[in-house]
């Protein structure tokens, strides 16, 4: 038996690490959450359902880092924890899009910017998806 061989989870960590830094990780999620905190339409949703920012840009720089790096840290269920929410439109998560393809783009990492914003916008249209099937809504594509 070969005890050499990489695990499942961690045999495209090379690739993924040579996307972007951890820094950059923690750059793109800062920035990003920042816009969408001082952002008229998604400001007021954040204020209402993060109440420890602290912990929950640890999670995200989590979440993100194990997308973007392979690092595996995270371990949340964001589907059911965004359905729980309330008053989400389809504009809300288009706005979301567009401040982060902003933040990707303004980081000057071609690289991390394609990954992210195709990983973003998956996201972006499952959790669409996900919560207009929770409140019975007729979900028009984003």
């Amino acid at each position: 038996m070969n005890n050499t061989a990489p695990l499942p989870h961690t045999r495209f960590a090379k690739y993924r690490a040579e996307v972007c830094s951890e820094d950059e990780v923690k750059h793109l999620v800062h920035t990003f959450y920042a816009a969408a905190r001082d952002d008229a339409m998604l400001g007021p949703i954040f204020a209402a359902e993060v109440k420890d920012w602290d912990a929950h840009l640890t999670t995200l720089i989590d979440f993100w880092s194990g997308l973007l790096r392979g690092t595996m840290r995270y371990h949340g269920k964001p589907l059911a924890q965004h359905a729980n929410m309330e008053h989400l439109t389809p504009c809300m998560f288009r706005r979301w899009l567009t401040l982060f393809f902003a933040t990707t783009e303004s980081m000057g990492n071609p690289a991390l910017q394609e990954k992210a914003d195709a990983i973003a916008l998956n996201i972006a249209e499952r959790l669409w998806k996900s919560f207009a099937e929770s409140h019975a809504i007729v979900a028009p594509q984003l």
